[in-house]
């Protein structure tokens, strides 16, 4: 709940409107009525819906640009100026010749001084008022006329004049020919006659249509964000935070993205809701609002600000009861409240504000006894319901200063919340009571129980204070030692102090064995760190000691989870087995947030396994039930699983930015940073941005405390970068460090991505004893896994070794077999690589046909995206003579970009040089010299450090 703060210091610079965002099918709808003519469009919609800025993108747009654009708006003065937006509109019409005017247009000299030397003399007026506007009438339609072609726009037609409606409802019923009118005006709750007074019915040739303009969806507000902010992209919980907190309300939306474009990030964040949250309400917004609240009546004022501080709709009674209004007075106020456009029905019989910042404008009005009166009787009104709102009652005791019902509230919401699954709001809560409250022990018990199911580094702070009170019994203390190790576990560089917690967790632990238990459970799971595997089988060996003793079932399954997905890790092919014997639902909260644990654990292990099917329903399924459940643990690393699944599938479209969007929002999470650093890393080498990959991969290889599958691939990445470069000294170096960190933990189905890479570095430097040690070591350590992407990699490192011993064919051969294994999974990069190096061979061993064969890999490659690859087959394919352009005729691109160019001009935006350009495509420095002239001067780019600027996102064709 907001409070109301002193407003700071600010400075708010407008630089423009923003981006014309989410009404493009509206727009386009209005134009094409518009171009029959004559034509009528009648534009709502509520405030702050954009009214106004449809009718100005209407006059931007080409179509209209032969001819005039008249544009005149409404004001809502007090005593509004005769036909003042009319007038005001044909103020224009002298800046292009007119057609033929007869004497009735004279009358307008008065009225249009600007265009008295072309408008004929003006007559005798006549006596009859009537007749005397009725002249008047036929003069605006005749100088209409003889605009010819027009548009004409008039905004704000709420607050016309009746002179300006009487002159609307002429002009309607005939229109001149070529004349198209758009007329908008704003809505409310009032039942309303409609625009002109009265219902008004066009001539039949008219061509019409009425536009009703509502909220924005999320993709507008993104895309209105992207711009305001000047940034890439902005993630999708920001920007679904940013369209409930606006209300999708476009003018809301942009007052909102301008007011956070002044505030400063803290150093390392990025957007966040958090920032939504805490912003303070944009000045054109609260000025608006308050001048509306001020424009009520004193009930009416009294029953919006009473709807602020209540915070969420209520009905009429409940909001009249907490303003304090007698038994008469409560339905003017709420109609008067609707009337203002501030309060609005927001369900059946219940009443609020449409968006948060606005309520927070009125409330911000509320003077501080007035709050702590109104708060209170608040509380007195929920907590007399049959089901009082627990979280509600907590933010109204905390505003009202009252501190013993505060903590009550804040604790039942919290147990609430736990059982919803709402983890977060749960956090929130118990961390804001325990420096409050006199039971340390057991709220900070609790807190560190449910922080188990999702990751907040605070809470970790939050815990060590408390384990600092040596007043604590050795069982409480265990038990927050324990969820404080497991946290630890979870965090950047801190796996083993997080193990050694837990460790003494388990010692502290000796007469609560089911909670000793979970710390015996994380001490077996082998996934993090170079602690071999042999030492992690002992605490396995104790869990299956503890586990028959056991009479909690959501520990038993909590254990029977891990022991599932640790099997399945290491390749125990009985481990799925045993996972589709056991039951789908669990009886209750707990125990589904250990079946969402299993399905996202098991994800990750039959990934990495090679079951690449599996895992995908497990991604889907493991993110639906995480989800219900609350495990935001879960969530995160499955999100993790995801991006990898998807690099491994060959689906790489927006797979970057969707990677870097999970890492952004779990920037201390270790296993997720280093999942998506290691997708980033080698999505940047197929492209051939060597520098960008090795970055990302540095983040994905920390052996000593993350997952060793995803250091051990992050190096088989590395080693081909390396090679790719001709540094085999290099590519050793890190072969020798990821070879032993696999021999060392003894899990070798983890090290398949590693093999061909490894067995490739060993044999170019001549170290073939160390080639062949290792790829027969790691063909004994799969022997009985199930884990086939194991063995499709021990077909690539062994044809590695065949190839390289100069057994082309054999090598082709073993390669060939390679391909075929990795097409099954599906992972579509390595399958292609496997088939382009089988090609190779056989085109050493003089197999002309195997030209086919490379051109498939190209041609796959370019499928993919990896232009790095495609290049190598197309310079190979050159060297044999055997590429040339299509036959079928090379497209004309004109002013586009083709898509070569479009691969230089991206590879210029991102800093490179011409000879970076050429190697990462395989052309030669003169051709990239050509095609860098072509990219600047079809873009019209000043420079090559201009190209970014005019490089349109995605991959269509750019004019």
């Amino acid at each position: 709940m907001w409070q109301a703060v002193p407003r700071p210091t600010s400075v708010t610079v407008r630089t423009g409107p923003t981006a014309f965002a989410g009404r493009d099918e509206e727009l386009a709808a209005v134009v094409e009525v518009l171009t029959h003519r004559p034509a009528a469009v009648l534009v709502e919609g509520e405030p702050g819906m954009g009214r106004s800025r449809l009718l100005a993108e209407l006059a931007r747009r080409p179509e209209f640009a032969g001819g005039r654009v008249l544009r005149g708006i409404c004001q809502p003065l007090r005593e509004p100026f005769p036909y003042g937006p009319v007038l005001e509109a044909l103020h224009a019409a002298g800046e292009r010749p007119l057609g033929s005017l007869s004497p009735v247009a004279g009358v307008l000299r008065p009225l249009l001084p600007e265009l008295a030397e072309r408008l004929p003399p003006t007559p005798e007026p006549l006596d009859d008022p009537g007749a005397q506007r009725h002249r008047v009438f036929r003069a605006v339609r005749e100088l209409l006329v003889a605009c010819g072609p027009a548009i004409l726009l008039v905004d704000d037609l709420q607050w016309a004049d009746e002179g300006t409606c009487d002159l609307m409802r002429f002009l309607a019923a005939d229109l001149p020919p070529e004349l198209a009118v758009v007329a908008a005006y704003r809505t409310g709750a009032q039942p309303w006659p409609g625009p002109l007074g009265a219902p008004v019915r066009a001539a039949p040739n008219v061509h019409t249509a009425r536009v009703a303009l509502g909220p924005l969806d999320v993709a507008a507000v993104r895309a209105m964000a992207v711009h305001v902010l000047e940034l890439p992209r902005v993630s999708d919980e920001f920007a679904t935070k940013l369209h409930e907190c606006t209300g999708g309300i476009p003018f809301v939306v942009e007052e909102t993205l301008r007011a956070l474009r002044n505030v400063p990030l803290p150093a390392g964040e990025g957007l966040s809701d958090q920032l939504l949250e805490n912003l303070e309400v944009p000045a054109p917004l609260r000025e608006s609002v308050t001048e509306r609240l001020a424009a009520l009546p004193a009930d009416a004022a009294q029953l919006t600000r009473a709807a602020a501080v209540l915070a969420v709709p209520a009905e009429p009674a409940t909001l009249a009861e907490v303003a304090g209004l007698g038994e008469e007075s409560p339905r003017a106020a709420l109609l008067a409240a609707l009337a203002g456009g501030l309060v609005a029905e927001l369900g059946e019989n219940r009443y609020g504000f449409r968006h948060p910042l606005a309520r927070k404008a009125v409330y911000d009005t509320v003077s501080g006894p007035e709050r702590t009166l109104l708060h209170t009787e608040s509380m007195r009104v929920l907590g007399s319901l049959p089901a009082p709102p627990s979280m509600l009652l907590a933010q109204h005791a905390y505003a009202a200063g009252h501190t013993e019902k505060w903590l009550h509230y804040a604790e039942a919401a919290a147990d609430e919340a736990i059982v919803h699954g709402e983890t977060s709001r749960a956090i929130d809560l118990l961390q804001a009571v325990l420096p409050a409250s006199d039971d340390v022990g057991r709220l900070a018990t609790k807190l560190s129980q449910v922080a188990l199911r999702g990751f907040r580094p605070d809470v970790i702070e939050t815990l060590e204070r408390v384990l600092e009170d040596r007043l604590l019994p050795p069982t409480v203390r265990g038990t927050i030692r324990l969820s404080l190790g497991m946290l630890l576990v979870r965090t950047i560089g801190r796996l083993e102090r997080g193990r050694e917690e837990v460790e003494r967790a388990v010692a502290e632990l000796v007469d609560r064995p089911e909670l000793a238990a979970r710390g015996i459970n994380l001490l077996a799971q082998p996934v993090d760190g170079l602690t071999p595997l042999s030492w992690h089988e002992g605490w396995k060996r104790r869990v299956r000691e503890v586990h028959s003793g056991l009479t909690d079932p959501e520990l038993r399954l909590m254990l029977t989870v891990d022991r599932i997905a640790n099997a399945s890790h290491i390749g125990d092919g009985s481990a799925w087995t045993e996972f589709e014997a056991l039951p789908d639902v669990g009886d209750s909260m707990a125990e589904r947030v250990q079946l969402a644990r299993l399905w996202c654990n098991l994800a990750d292990a039959q990934s990495w396994a090679g079951h690449l099917g599996r895992a995908r329903r497990l991604v889907d399924e493991g993110t639906r039930r995480a989800s219900d459940a609350g495990a935001l643990y879960a969530i995160g690393l499955i999100q993790g699983t995801h991006a990898r699944l998807a690099w491994f599938r060959g689906e790489w479209e927006g797979l970057a930015e969707a990677a870097e969007d999970v890492r952004s929002r779990y920037p201390e999470l270790g296993p997720i940073v280093m999942e998506t650093s290691l997708v980033l890393g080698g999505l940047a080498a197929v492209r051939g941005e060597f520098a960008a990959a090795a970055e990302h991969l540095a983040r994905a290889s920390v052996p000593a405390d993350g997952p060793i599958p995803v250091v051990l691939s992050a190096a088989s990445v590395q080693i081909g970068i390396l090679l790719a470069g001709d540094d085999v000294a290099g590519a050793c170096a890190v072969a020798d460090v990821a070879v032993d960190a696999a021999r060392r933990k003894g899990v070798w189905v983890w090290a398949a991505s590693l093999v061909p890479a490894a067995a490739e570095a060993f044999v170019r430097a001549g170290r073939w004893s160390d080639a062949d040690a290792f790829v027969e070591e790691f063909a004994r350590g799969i022997t009985g896994r199930d884990a086939p992407l194991a063995v499709a990699a021990l077909s690539a490192g062994r044809a590695v070794l065949t190839g390289a011993r100069g057994k082309h064919l054999a090598a082709a051969a073993g390669f060939d077999a390679a391909a075929a294994a990795y097409a099954r999974l599906p992972m579509p990069y390595l399958a292609t690589s496997m088939v382009e190096r089988a090609a190779g061979l056989r085109l050493l061993a003089g197999q002309r046909p195997a030209v086919d064969a490379l051109s498939a890999a190209a041609r796959a490659y370019e499928r993919l995206g990896a232009t790095r690859d495609a290049g190598r087959c197309h310079h190979l394919l050159r060297e044999h003579g055997a590429w040339a352009p299509s036959q079928r005729g090379r497209r004309g691109y004109g002013s586009e970009l083709s898509p070569r160019e479009r691969e230089v001009a991206r590879m210029l935006a991102e800093g490179r040089t011409n000879r970076e350009i050429a190697d990462g495509l395989f052309l030669s420095p003169r051709t990239v010299e050509q095609h860098v002239a072509k990219v600047l001067r079809k873009l019209g780019a000043r420079g090559r450090a201009d190209v970014g600027r005019h490089l349109p996102s995605g991959n269509a064709a750019v004019s």
